[in-house]
């Protein structure tokens, strides 16, 4: 005698010849969706399995894009980190050029005869110095920008992973 779900006899052996069938079917439309082929007559199953091709590509599709973005936002950081060692260095230039001013006022001082040409390198070094000034204040404004992105990149993605969840 058979037991099917606390069934016996000929309503479990029917009833697990259907769900044989069921599994069976469901199966068979998988495989179909899967390699491309469609039934005559779209059956449940066949919708479900449409379902899940669906998903499983608009999975691959997301997972691809946040690869994508992953890249990305390593790449942003990996570029934001070069900027603030520019920075960095501009800040040691810029350092170095005080430097070298202050040396060439005192040279003006004890020196008078050498004037004329240490007026013309102080006019040198005070045009490096607003070069410097300016290379400093359009990186920095960079910076800020980059890293502006860079939490807005962050804030997208976690946005997307909430949505994800």
């Amino acid at each position: 005698m058979s037991n099917y779900g606390g069934l016996s006899g000929a309503a479990a052996f029917m009833l697990g010849r259907a769900s044989h069938q069921y599994e069976q079917t469901l199966g068979n439309s998988i495989q179909r969706a899967l390699n491309g082929r469609r039934s005559a007559r779209p059956t449940e199953a066949d919708e479900l399995a449409d379902l899940l091709s669906q998903m499983t590509s608009l999975l691959r599709q997301k997972n691809a894009e946040s690869d994508r973005l992953e890249e990305h936002l390593l790449r942003s950081r990996e570029y934001a980190s070069g900027l603030e060692a520019q920075i960095k260095d501009l800040k040691d230039t810029l350092a170095l050029a005080d430097a070298a001013t202050a040396r060439q006022a005192v040279q003006l001082k004890a020196v008078g005869d050498r004037e004329k040409r240490l007026a013309c390198d102080l006019e040198a070094t005070h045009d490096k110095y607003h070069r410097l000034c300016d290379d400093h204040t359009m990186l920095k404004t960079k910076a800020e920008n980059m890293e502006r992105r860079i939490w807005g990149y962050l804030s997208m993605e976690n946005e997307w992973r909430k949505r994800q969840s």
